[in-house]
């Protein structure tokens, strides 16, 4: 069988407030760059691509913004996931010293 692997709830919900943290950061930054980052036909000056070159601005922008909302959406998964660990964790260490107390009633914990 493996070794047993320990781990603090508290230090694995604090990893969890830290995933939460960093999607609501990138989330705030992605909405001020989606303000600040539209573009016209007339921003590419008077070169006759100017329509070619705000449609390809606007389908990469698009593409980078659609990637970071998955990253956001993967962080803010991975928060729930590391908070149900963390609540299995502080369930099964108070299930054992419940054990523990109910197997050794002179022994304090």
């Amino acid at each position: 069988m493996g070794d047993e692997v320990r781990a603090g709830a508290v230090e694995i919900a604090r990893v969890a407030q830290s995933y939460l943290d960093n999607s609501t950061e990138l989330a705030s930054a992605l909405r001020a760059v989606r303000a600040d980052a539209v573009l016209s036909p007339a921003d590419f000056g008077q070169v006759s691509p100017a329509g070619q070159l705000t449609d390809a601005y606007n389908t990469v922008t698009a593409a980078a913004g659609t990637a970071v909302e998955r990253v956001i959406g993967v962080l803010e998964v991975d928060n729930e996931s590391l908070l149900q660990v963390a609540f299995a964790y502080r369930q099964a260490d108070g299930r054992a010293a419940e054990r523990h107390r109910r197997d050794h009633p002179n022994i304090p914990i």
